[in-house]
């Protein structure tokens, strides 16, 4: 219906235009994705950079102090989503960000280990939020396909790194099992801060499904199937809804073993040795793919390990799991779904047996200060669990659905009277054959401490001030003041006054000032607290939460000690947009010259690059604009929208744009400042002016002879200028295939298009080809029309 694309639009323009309250008056840096997502420890590796609204004076940060990043080459251009494209009411749902790449080389020295690194980017425009790549030991690939044909992957284990990079893709990989016995297939996608959900289906050589998986929770997952010696499998990705962007980068770890999901007990206490159920997935030759293996294992005591490896002996090798340690007592929960913990602090795992809530009861004195974690989905469960504590006298004391960041729960605890107090916990999720509805609850006391809080990302002007938040958590019962501490700031900005979280409170708002005089630049900051506590003093830091990355599951990677903080400048230009949002008729497959206004401010007469901004607020569907650069002193210009010929003429089409000018800092260092236009450029179809259309039929082509392909055009009266028309062969056979464009003058509607190839294996197969028309309206702006052809080649060999 049209108001759900217009409310997605309008709820997109008040995210595009403020933020926190504040009308943006910058376009500020963003990251997406590093691909391949995944490099491997003691490598050098190349990767392409994803990010969003780029300026060359932007600075990068990577979380890692040994690992380095080298620019290897400038951005290249905007990538715009392939064909094809939604039609109908998903045309108008709102656009991802059109990335642009810039060519890194990422050393990752030997001895680090495996796991997550945050990078970021800061520029006088504002700080980005986090991206993420991934540090591996593992063996890994890299996606490599001709056209939709599935890839061979060679003999595992192995882990593909690739993307879902346009609608409708379906990713495949081959193999052939050298063994009976299990299979497993691990996506990791949403980790890497990909936005798609996906579905893993496992083909058998003539294609039928044998097992499947679909990431409907959003936090990954995976699938084991049963193989047989010498059968070749299929493994097919897409996403859930059929969705596909460059960003939407993955990998799939690929292994011939079972796959453990979960253990009971979820964590070892230190220097126990007790029978262990290890969830495994894959476990049985006769085709039972699920199953519960015990396994007697002693706990490391040495207080210097948080985990410990275990090897699991199966049929087909053994499995590495690493199992977290504690010091408390860890307990197994009863079979008739209530337990009772032998003393605190202690821990019981088990699964839920019914639909009936599991009760945990504990004893505890008036006045302790307890915390109470249920987790399910942290150790490998597939429950949002739920929490209520029960008082002695059956009332409500506590309760909890989620905790922060995470879809498990945390309850903080006063104890209001001696007694037994009783845990009833419920979770619902998705029920699988295997059952992995487990859980651990926790219960700890909790003794007087702190932790602290702060933003990721914060921004202050020159010459002006910031309020940076802080927030203190207090645990058991402490309530004093607490003193605060910031250090890396840039240089020129500093600290107005003292810096205290009082008594009793638990957020502070530090205010910052910038010397107008500073160089603009951007700087990791770090907060330090400290506090009387039983008696002596305590030092915490405070941490912050990577924005960005959509998987619930786990804080695992997220969580840093700084807030990239960036000086900013204000731009001296706004740029107008004529008539603002009036709609513009706008013929299909041209180009639209918008007339926008510069104003200049401050004395500013250089020159203005504008630019097309990376979030745009519906589908692109090829719809791309230009860089333009504004010659000094000028104050009018024209921004061109190229509207291609196949977009209806039932939705209004928008372009957002933004203007860059270089200015020097205080210290002399030249800065790329933002402003986004005041309005968007809206447009709405009528009439194609040019259309082209090809004869492909007999488009077979032997031993790379060559083949013509007839054209013919139409054009409106109203173009009367040369049209040239040329062949765009696939990237990947660009130096096979070559054909002489072609130009009709006016009157001139037919032609062909003489392909020429070479003798090469590479070319066997199918190929699409566009045929593309191209005009000049006005000597400048361009009118374009396309179609496809297919050829196949046949019986190509080395010359």
């Amino acid at each position: 219906m049209w108001y759900r694309g217009s409310l997605c639009s309008l709820l997109l323009m008040l995210v595009f235009w403020k933020i926190g309250g504040v009308a943006l008056a910058q376009v500020p840096p963003g990251v997406g994705y590093v691909f391949p997502p995944v490099v491997q420890i003691g490598t050098t590796t190349d990767v392409q950079m994803g990010v969003f609204d780029y300026t060359d004076d932007v600075q990068w940060f990577l979380h890692h102090d040994r690992v380095s990043l080298e620019l290897i080459g400038p951005p290249g251009d905007f990538l715009l989503p392939p064909p094809p494209y939604w039609t109908g009411a998903r045309a108008m749902t709102a656009a991802l960000p059109i990335p642009r790449e810039v060519p890194g080389r990422l050393n990752v020295p030997d001895g680090l280990e495996p796991g997550l690194v945050c990078w970021q980017l800061a520029s006088a425009n504002g700080p980005s939020r986090a991206a993420v790549v991934l540090l591996s030991r593992e063996r890994e690939i890299v996606e490599a396909r001709s056209r939709d044909f599935p890839q061979r992957l060679p003999d595992i284990p192995v882990a593909v790194s690739g993307r879902l990079g346009r609608l409708t893709e379906v990713d495949r990989y081959e193999l052939t099992a050298k063994r009976d016995g299990p299979i497993s297939v691990t996506l990791m996608a949403r980790r890497f801060g990909s936005d798609f959900r996906g579905a893993v289906r496992v083909e058998d050589s003539i294609g039928r499904p044998i097992a499947e998986f679909a990431d409907t929770s959003g936090i990954d997952g995976g699938l084991t199937f049963i193989a047989r010696a010498g059968e070749t499998y299929c493994i097919c990705l897409q996403d859930l809804d059929f969705r596909g962007d460059r960003s939407y980068v993955y990998r799939l770890a690929v292994v011939d073993r079972p796959r453990v999901l979960c253990t009971i007990p979820a964590v070892g206490q230190r220097g126990a040795t007790v029978d262990v159920q290890f969830l495994v997935d894959g476990w049985n030759r006769d085709g039972d793919e699920s199953g519960t293996v015990t396994q007697r294992v002693t706990f490391s005591a040495d207080s210097a390990d948080t985990e410990m490896p275990v090897n699991l002996h199966t049929p087909y090798g053994d499995v590495p799991v690493t199992i977290p340690l504690s010091d408390h007592v860890e307990q197994l929960a009863a079979g008739d779904r209530t337990s009772k913990l032998s003393g605190l602090p202690a821990a019981v795992s088990g699964r839920f047996t019914g639909v009936d809530a599991e009760r945990v009861s504990f004893d505890a004195k008036k006045g302790e200060h307890l915390r109470v974690e249920l987790q399910s989905s942290l150790i490998g469960g597939s429950l949002d669990p739920s929490l209520i504590v029960l008082g002695p006298d059956g009332r409500v004391v506590g309760e909890n659905e989620d905790a922060a960041g995470t879809i498990d729960c945390l309850l903080d605890l006063k104890v209001p009277e001696d007694g037994t107090y009783t845990c009833l916990l419920t979770g619902r999720g998705e029920r699988r054959d295997y059952d992995l509805e487990v859980f651990r609850l926790l219960v700890t006391t909790c003794n007087p401490d702190f932790s602290l809080q702060i933003p990721q990302q914060a921004s202050i002007p020159l010459g002006g001030k910031f309020e940076l938040p802080v927030t203190a958590t207090r645990f058991g019962g402490f309530d004093g003041e607490i003193s605060l501490e910031i250090s890396g700031l840039p240089e020129g900005v500093s600290v107005d006054g003292e810096l205290r979280i009082p008594s009793g409170q638990s957020e502070v708002r530090g205010i910052l000032k910038c010397d107008p005089n500073s160089a603009v630049t951007a700087s990791g900051i770090r907060v330090e607290g400290s506090a009387e506590v039983d008696g002596r003093r305590v030092m915490r830091r405070a941490s912050s939460v990577a924005s960005g990355l959509p998987n619930g599951k786990s804080e695992s990677g997220r969580h840093l000690d700084t807030c990239l903080l960036a000086i900013t400048m204000d731009a001296p230009v706004e740029i107008l947009v004529r008539d603002r949002e009036r709609q513009r008729d706008v013929h299909r497959g041209s180009t639209y010259p918008a007339e926008l206004e510069i104003v200049r401010k401050n004395g500013f007469s250089g020159e203005v690059r504008l630019v097309m901004t990376a979030q745009q607020d519906r589908n692109r569907q090829g719809s791309r604009g230009q860089t333009v650069v504004v010659p000094a002193g000028e104050t009018k210009a024209f921004y061109p929208c190229f509207l291609p010929e196949w977009l209806a003429t039932d939705i209004t089409r928008r372009m957002i744009v933004h203007g860059v000018v270089v200015i020097s800092d205080p210290k002399g260092n030249p800065r790329h400042l933002t402003r986004p236009a005041d309005a968007r450029i809206t447009m709405i179809m009528e009439g194609a002016l040019l259309k082209v259309a090809a004869d492909s039929s007999g488009g077979n082509v032997n031993d790379g002879s060559a083949i013509e392909i007839p054209f013919r055009i139409s054009r409106s009266a109203k173009l009367q200028q040369d049209v040239t028309v040329q062949l765009v062969v696939p990237e990947e056979i660009g130096d096979l295939v070559r054909a002489e464009p072609v130009v009709l003058g006016a009157g001139t509607d037919r032609g062909v298009l003489r392909v020429e190839s070479l003798a090469d294996p590479r070319l066997g197969g199918p190929w699409d080809f566009r045929v593309v028309a191209t005009a000049l309206e006005a000597g400048q702006w361009p009118v374009i029309s396309e179609t496809t052809v297919q050829l196949e080649y046949m019986n190509v060999k080395d010359p």
